[in-house]
């Protein structure tokens, strides 16, 4: 049975992805509006395969209200991306060597997203002044700023770069959790360390379904603190408020 789902989900998956893309191509067409729009393309493309892939969505909060801001998120698996995505229109800021990737980078390069190259100071300043000209313009950016994929059991800390773009408390800061509810028996939808991907997709694949408590906390004015003084005070309190939806 799990194999059968496997090759239904891959069927599905490899119609969805071409036909969304094309359509988020056409759509981002354009400077800021068509940014604007393929966020809502990116919207319906995570939304589908986020269907298709059995994820049952629960959201703790009115995702209505996160307008304009800068999302802060715990990042545990490349399924985050398709949970945010389906909640929100939204701008991704993926590590540039994702780019390379073969379908995800593909389709996340059409999404028109911010690639960020972390091994080049010059490349940073050019990300951070994309970063302010996407708030500046309305339009939701996802952030995560703990750099990397963690075993949920907790938040690792967080890089105080991203920050920069909001320090001067011009824009709202989102603070978003993510909870995947680990069934018995069933592969974890954690996705970190050394793991691979293929093996990893291909267990998520096979699974009936996957839970994801999705938590919009309270936003969070920069005003008064810099990037670091920002990094440290939205961790410990995302932290502090993952502690209590774990127990």
């Amino acid at each position: 049975m799990p194999h059968i789902r496997r090759i239904y989900r891959l069927f599905l998956i490899s119609l969805w992805f071409p036909l969304t893309a094309t359509i988020g191509f056409f759509a981002g067409i354009g400077g800021w509006n068509g940014i604007r729009r393929v966020t809502r393309i990116t919207r319906l493309w995570g939304y589908g395969n986020a269907r298709i892939i059995g994820i049952k969505l629960k959201v703790h909060g009115d995702p209505g209200k996160v307008r304009g801001g800068i999302i802060i998120a715990n990042h545990q698996s490349y399924i985050d991306i398709l949970v945010h995505a389906s909640i929100f229109p939204i701008r991704f800021a993926p590590k540039a060597e994702i780019a390379s990737w073969p379908v995800l980078g593909w389709v996340l390069g059409v999404s028109r997203p911010i690639w960020v190259n972390r091994e080049s100071k010059q490349s940073s300043h050019g990300t951070l002044i994309e970063y302010r000209e996407t708030l500046e313009h309305g339009i939701n950016l996802i952030i995560y700023p703990e750099g990397t994929t963690s075993d949920g059991k907790g938040l690792l800390p967080f890089k105080s770069t991203p920050f920069e773009a909001v320090s001067s408390g011009e824009f709202k800061i989102f603070p978003i959790l993510v909870k995947y509810v680990q069934d018995l028996g069933e592969p974890t939808v954690c996705w970190y360390g050394d793991m691979t991907f293929p093996p990893h997709c291909w267990q998520i694949l096979g699974r009936k379904s996957i839970e994801a408590e999705v938590y919009i906390l309270d936003p969070i004015p920069a005003e008064g603190r810099n990037r670091k003084e920002l990094a440290v005070f939205v961790h410990d309190y995302m932290a502090e408020e993952y502690r209590k939806i774990l127990k």
